[in-house]
């Protein structure tokens, strides 16, 4: 796409936050250009009407949304190449829009570059989910739903069923002396969702649907939560050791199709957002990881499955990242007032922190926060952030469980700000969960083989 910049800047444009609310932050899209929509785009190509028909998801992903000629005729074209039998979602999680194209312009991704400018590919920007955390986005992507509606808004949300705060990355109480996850006859991650995931319909429309993940993910509860119920979980997932291994195994899955059978495959690379904690985002070490995926991608992918143009690779990420800086912490054990007010610990994440407030004490923590804390945060009511847009489409109502896990406002770190609990707690160097640029904007790569 020659034209990059300017579809970047009309994305930004278009899903801006007003500036009298915070300068530089973006609101997801749910209409037509975020991560949900990625997701809805492959049921789209693949399942039956009378499936989809059944089960409402977000719209497909539509770049026609940002109204640049050439980016429309681009997609028209693209997709008017060959028909499409074969879709691979590959998630490499946390590498962000702006991330990926830093990388491009450093020489340091030649393979992803390439395939981005090659006649097969059609390439732009879209936006992660809010907030742009892990648990959050992946069941966005795997159920092509908005957080409104299927409930995992945060990595650390009060649940009522348990009476606890839950950490659902690890499916245990966020306050714990172990790492014991819930049993199933306390928390069930295969009835957690209130809806079907994209396994399952597309199972219904007789898709041949795949997982390849790492190994030892196999069976975790977040794995049970996103593919409930699917054969894929069951029986066709398919696990990796290393990423050179996932790709290997992908051009091995690829190659032993049956001709004319629909499938689909979710591959998801977790080792991009374990760099970027560590060692920060960019970093060197964060560098020599992704040009390896890079080379491993091509290796094992793109070079031996040139020309397979019925076969596509959508690249995308999770959400992005952002480096944190020690001078721009807030540490929430230092400010005892709002704490007091407050009717349980703080819940959601380091970038977006849920707020049960006592009853009648909203005006005292809604003063505390803009007299003491107005450069660090912006502060939003949870009727203010359903207005806005930001966990669903602008102005719909969250499902009831959503609505209960939001508590009663969202404080959200502006600028390179962050927040901690705790200053006696270990912190990591790169962060995500914001509305930054960093952390919202994510690649959109549909790449023919």
């Amino acid at each position: 796409m020659n034209n990059i910049t300017a579809v970047e800047q009309a994305l930004i444009q278009r899903q801006q936050i007003p500036e009298a609310l915070a300068p530089n932050m973006l609101k997801p899209s749910y209409d037509g250009l975020g991560l949900s929509n990625i997701a809805a785009l492959t049921l789209e190509w693949l399942c039956e009407p009378y499936v989809l028909n059944a089960h409402k998801t977000v719209t497909p992903f539509n770049p026609e949304l940002l109204a640049i000629k050439s980016l429309t005729d681009a997609w028209h074209s693209w997709q008017q190449q060959a028909p499409i039998n074969h879709v691979v979602l590959i998630i490499l999680d946390a590498f962000g829009y702006e991330q990926f194209r830093t990388l491009s312009s450093e020489g340091v991704i030649p393979s992803l570059t390439q395939a981005c400018n090659s006649p097969q590919a059609f390439f732009m920007p879209a936006t992660s989910v809010f907030p742009s955390t892990t648990v959050t986005a992946l069941t966005s992507a795997a159920t092509a739903q908005a957080p409104a509606l299927h409930g995992l808004i945060n990595t650390h949300i009060y649940f009522q069923e348990v009476g606890s705060l839950v950490n659902l990355i690890g499916f245990r109480p966020s306050f714990t002396p172990t790492s014991a996850p819930y049993l199933d006859s306390q928390l069930n991650p295969d009835t957690l969702l209130p809806m079907p995931n994209i396994y399952v319909l597309m199972e219904k429309s007789g898709v041949d649907v795949e997982i390849i993940n790492f190994h030892k993910f196999q069976n975790t509860s977040i794995s049970r939560f996103t593919s409930a119920g699917s054969n894929a979980l069951l029986n066709s997932f398919f696990g990796y050791r290393t990423p050179a291994d996932a790709f290997s195994q992908l051009r091995q899955r690829l190659t032993s199709k049956t001709p004319n059978v629909k499938s689909f495959t979710y591959l998801y690379i977790p080792e991009i957002d374990t760099f970027a904690h560590c060692y920060q985002p960019l970093s060197q070490n964060y560098r020599a990881e992704v040009a390896s995926i890079d080379f491993s991608l091509y290796r094992e992918v793109l070079a031996p499955l040139a020309g397979r143009n019925d076969t596509v690779l959508l690249i995308t990420a999770d959400h992005g990242q952002r480096a944190v800086h020690p001078d721009k912490i807030t540490w929430l054990n230092h400010h005892p007032i709002l704490n007091k007010n407050l009717s349980a610990p703080f819940t959601g994440g380091t970038q977006a922190r849920y707020l049960y407030i006592h009853k009648g004490k909203e005006k005292e923590v809604y003063d505390y926060v803009q007299e003491n804390l107005a450069e660090e945060f912006l502060l939003l009511s949870k009727a203010e952030a359903i207005e806005l847009g930001l966990l669903g489409l602008p102005g719909n109502e969250l499902s009831e469980l959503s609505y209960n896990r939001l508590g009663d406002a969202i404080i959200i770190p502006k600028g390179d700000w962050v927040s901690f609990e705790n200053d006696t707690q270990h912190y990591p160097v790169g962060i995500h969960g914001g509305l930054s640029h960093a952390e919202m904007l994510i690649p959109f790569l549909a790449y023919r083989c």
